[in-house]
């Protein structure tokens, strides 16, 4: 697709890979501890752990809404692609890494990979595409609600 522009936001976590992974796939209990997101299962009861590679998502973020499709839900990794056909591809990432800084902590990962027509207009400003507030906010919230489930907090 030629040009890709990729957006970051990071977080050391306090809590085990595994316990910020279970609290990242509680979507229902979203709204006691961020405001950012608000992500559930295009089919009703359909468990988020048990999401597979094709199937499709409801998301809000801040009152916008799309529906993308899984790429992947895997221990380490929670993948998502949402489209504009042609102007814009974005696969975001929720990585879940056990942290070199914090020992039996996470390394909490966003990352976002835009490509498609409106990433052209970006490309000079490739290196300075900051994270958005509202993954800031999301991650933070995150961190709080694991290391509070994990007596670290």
């Amino acid at each position: 697709m030629g040009v890709a522009i990729t957006q970051t936001a990071s977080i050391e976590i306090q809590a085990s890979p595994e316990t910020v992974r279970s609290i990242f796939l509680d979507f229902a209990r979203y709204n006691h501890w961020q405001d950012v997101f608000d992500i559930q299962p295009a089919t009703t009861g359909q468990s988020p752990v048990d999401l597979k590679k094709g199937d499709n998502l409801r998301v809000n973020m801040q009152g916008f809404t799309f529906r993308p499709h899984i790429e992947a839900n895997a221990q380490d990794v929670f993948t998502w692609v949402g489209s504009i056909p042609p102007l814009l591809w974005g696969t975001h990432h929720f990585l879940f890494t056990p942290s070199a800084e914090t020992p039996g902590g996470t390394t909490f990962v966003q990352r976002e990979d835009f490509e498609g027509l409106l990433a052209v207009p970006f490309w000079p400003w490739r290196h300075s595409f900051k994270p958005s507030e509202p993954w800031a906010r999301f991650n933070a919230g995150l961190k709080r609600e694991a290391e509070r489930v994990s007596g670290r907090g």
